[in-house]
Formats: C-alpha cells, sequence, structure tokens
C-alpha cells in the first residue's frame, strides 16, 4: 500500500512538473528569441498586488510596440508577476508570443529569468526518474567491482548527472535574476 501511495505521488507531482517545465520552457525560448515578434515594452504603470510587507507581486500595465511599428501598432498588454517594480515609462526589449498578452523580456536579463524555473523542473523530473528507474535493492557496495552495471543502473547514473548539473544551474541563475538591475 505503501509503494503504491509513492507511485501515485511521484506520478501527480511529475504530472504538475512536466506542466510547468513546458511553461517554462516556452517562455524561455521566447526569452531567447527562438520564437516571436519582436518589439519593445513601454511600462504605464507598475502595483504591487500583495497584501504582505514581505513578499512583493508586481503586475504591470504598458504596451508592446512590434520592431517597426507606430504607435498605432501598440497592444495594451498586462504582465504579472514581473518580479521588479519598473518605474513608470521604462522601456526593455520584448518579444510577444503566439498570444498576444504573452511578452517576455528578451537578452541575458530574460533568459536568467526563465532559466531558473526550467532547471528546477528538470532536476526534479530527473530526481523522479531515478527513483523510478534505480534497480530495487542495487547498492554499489554490493556490487562486485568485475560485474558490469546494469543498463537500468547506467541510466539512473546519468539521471544523477541531470541533477547535479540541474541544480547548481537554477541557484545560479535564480541568484542571477535576484541581482538583475532594474532598467
Amino acid at each position: 500500500m505503501k509503494r503504491a501511495f509513492g507511485w501515485v505521488c511521484g506520478v501527480v507531482l511529475a504530472l504538475v512538473t512536466v506542466f510547468w517545465c513546458v511553461t517554462a520552457t516556452a517562455d524561455l525560448a521566447l526569452s531567447a528569441g527562438i520564437y516571436g515578434t519582436p518589439g519593445k515594452y513601454k511600462v504605464g504603470t507598475c502595483v504591487d498586488t500583495s497584501n504582505s510587507r514581505r513578499n512583493s507581486n508586481y503586475e504591470c500595465d504598458g504596451h508592446f510596440t512590434p520592431d517597426g511599428g507606430s504607435a498605432e501598432d501598440a497592444v495594451y498588454v498586462h504582465l504579472k508577476h514581473t518580479g521588479h517594480d519598473y518605474p513608470d515609462g521604462t522601456e526593455f526589449d520584448a518579444r510577444q508570443g503566439i498570444e498576444p498578452h504573452t511578452i517576455q523580456r528578451v537578452g541575458f536579463w530574460g533568459v536568467v529569468g526563465e532559466l531558473w524555473q526550467v532547471s528546477v523542473c528538470v532536476a526534479v523530473l530527473g530526481c523522479l526518474a531515478y527513483q523510478a528507474i534505480k534497480p530495487r535493492g542495487a547498492s554499489r557496495r554490493r556490487e562486485s567491482h568485475t560485474r558490469q552495471r546494469s543498463r537500468r543502473q547506467q541510466v539512473a547514473d546519468w539521471m544523477v548527472y541531470v541533477v547535479v548539473i540541474a541544480i547548481p544551474v537554477g541557484i545560479l541563475s535564480w541568484m542571477a535574476m535576484l541581482a538583475e538591475p532594474t532598467p
């Protein structure tokens, strides 16, 4: 019963993480300039919608103007969870996704702002994959040094490497995002 509960919890966590990973990867690709319409986003006003003094949740109103477009081509966009209280009138390079209200900041800071989410997702999925793939009862101490490891154990070991790389990338990008200067 305990093992079945563990599998159910693992599957639910994996599904939630995969959804978050797909969303974060799409945002990362938009920030990296892989797809979307390039342009500029001009902040009209930002408001902290959090009732807590300790945590901030900034939402900004502004307009996105595609490159080569005029003021008539500007599209009103409401940004949620920006992470910054941009001063009124701030402009930054952005890309508009497939949906008109999807805007991501481009360049180094835009990529850094999305990379930590992808890294966390990869680390969580790597841990879950390791738990599902590793041979039951396998211990490296019990394995003979002359015996070759099983294919299953080799794949499980690769999941450990993925997690070991994803965690520092996520931590470093999150720290860089916190240190980001406001444009």
